[in-house]
């Protein structure tokens, strides 16, 4: 960047998590906080910072290490622990040549050890926390030690219920568990679960949800600490939008515009579940089964799961891509429903489009979303899996005719309300643009 230092002071510094669900958001807030005249410096990784739009909606961009910045983000537990040190030390160093100016600390609340960066460099700390309300209630209680159950195998207690403050009533599938990650499990769920940590901690603790969405649990939660609803942050007012994976070319667009109006499912898992072969091959026939129009993505690596026949028996009824603008296809008034895996992102584009689901969760907080989209917005259905773990065909296929067809008046109309639901709270007086101009005036007060 060709800007002396003292152009590139801002008032809010704004790390995000370096990971594709965690990008978005961070990058939908600073663009919110830009409009109201806030300057932001916005911090990314290196490799990161080769997927960022060439406008850039914040003041500045510096640039740091996520300890590997080679290929790849990292991926696996053990470039994971590299992140600590590498983006400490890159943050400290921004802080030190900002201290003239920068008054705030935002960080993406996976990193919570960046709360004590930011107060060792004299400046107030927001962690935003990417998932729902209710998961970060969760978190903290499974912090603290409340919920026992998930300290053991789920089917060693599978008949146990969770009653939390402030949630529904819940089974354990419907809430993640240490042991859904095998290989270093402690230490993941400690990554997972950590974000809520700083709740106490925090001078402002954001979440990327709306108050009415999640009414009862943001009131328990704002009785107790500084929380502050700022969502929904999706890519739909704000066009700005970082994609770590190379998108396919536009003939989805063309091929959407020939179909008729609600005929088209929608398939996407996002940008890190890995399904077995075997899942894999369920869900391609069972799309195959609905009768349906579909757009599965599938990322390049998981192409050689499909079955070998699969894309040349269905090249009437549907196309695989390896990766889309997400809004732009559910958007298309011929996207009937979304298939997901339930991540956060994807459910609030969802509900902001007005468009509802098939969910399909895979892990972390997945089986909780599912179980807010099927029990408590009533905006779709949740796959059952069998005693191997597996969804099959017929009930993909069975779960598609619901959403598309005898539900489908049903949760379109839910899903409309919620879309309008979701429209105030972002509009002038709405609670998430209260929330985030009260932001503003707290990021423009505080000095040394």
């Amino acid at each position: 960047m060709n800007m002396d230092m003292e152009t590139q002071l801002g008032d809010v510094i704004a790390v995000p998590y370096p990971f594709q669900g965690h990008l978005n958001p961070m990058l939908q807030f600073c663009s919110s906080l830009s409009a109201r005249g806030v300057r932001v410096t916005l911090v990314l990784t290196h490799r990161v910072a080769k997927s960022m739009p060439q406008s850039q909606p914040v003041h500045a961009v510096e640039l740091i290490s996520d300890g590997t910045d080679v290929g790849d983000s990292p991926r696996n537990y053990e470039e994971i622990t590299r992140l600590p040190a590498a983006v400490s030390e890159g943050v400290a160093a921004i802080i030190e040549k900002q201290k003239k100016a920068a008054k705030v600390l935002v960080h993406d609340a996976m990193m919570p050890w960046l709360l004590e960066v930011g107060r060792a460099g004299g400046l107030r700390v927001a962690p935003l926390f990417t998932q729902p309300a209710s998961l970060c209630a969760i978190y903290w209680h499974m912090l603290r030690g409340d919920v026992v159950e998930l300290q053991q195998p789920i089917t060693a207690a599978s008949d146990c219920r969770l009653r939390l403050p402030s949630l529904p009533e819940m089974e354990l599938r419907d809430v993640a568990s240490i042991f859904q990650f095998p290989d270093n499990a402690k230490q993941i769920a400690e990554l997972i679960f950590c974000q809520a940590s700083n709740l106490p901690k925090a001078d402002c603790f954001l979440i990327n949800t709306f108050y009415s969405l999640e009414e009862q649990v943001v009131k328990w939660m704002a009785d107790i600490w500084s929380v502050k609803t700022v969502g929904p942050l999706v890519p739909i007012l704000h066009k700005d939008r970082i994609d770590l994976f190379e998108l396919d070319g536009e003939s989805y667009v063309q091929w959407l515009d020939i179909r008729e109006p609600k005929s088209v499912v929608y398939v996407s898992f996002g940008s890190v579940v890995v399904m077995s072969e075997e899942q894999m091959e369920e869900i391609a026939w069972g799309l195959a089964q609905s009768n349906k129009y579909f757009i599965w993505v599938v990322r390049e690596s998981e192409l050689v799961k499909l079955p070998k026949d699969f894309k040349l028996k269905t090249s009437e009824k549907g196309i695989i891509v390896k990766w889309c603008p997400q809004v732009e296809v559910l958007s298309h008034e011929a996207v009937a429903c979304f298939m997901t895996h339930c991540g956060w992102n994807s459910i609030l584009e969802a509900l902001c489009l007005g468009v509802p689901m098939v969910g399909m969760p895979q892990m972390s907080d997945q089986p909780t979303n599912a179980k807010l989209i099927e029990d408590v917005w009533k905006v779709g259905v949740r796959v059952k899996v069998n005693a191997e773990g597996i969804t099959t065909r017929q009930e993909i296929k069975g779960c598609i005719k619901q959403v598309t067809g005898v539900r489908a008046e049903e949760f379109r109309r839910n899903v409309i309300k919620w879309r309008e639901l979701a429209k105030e709270a972002t509009s002038e007086g709405g609670s998430s643009y209260e929330n985030i101009k009260d932001f503003v005036a707290f990021a423009k007060s505080y000095s040394d």
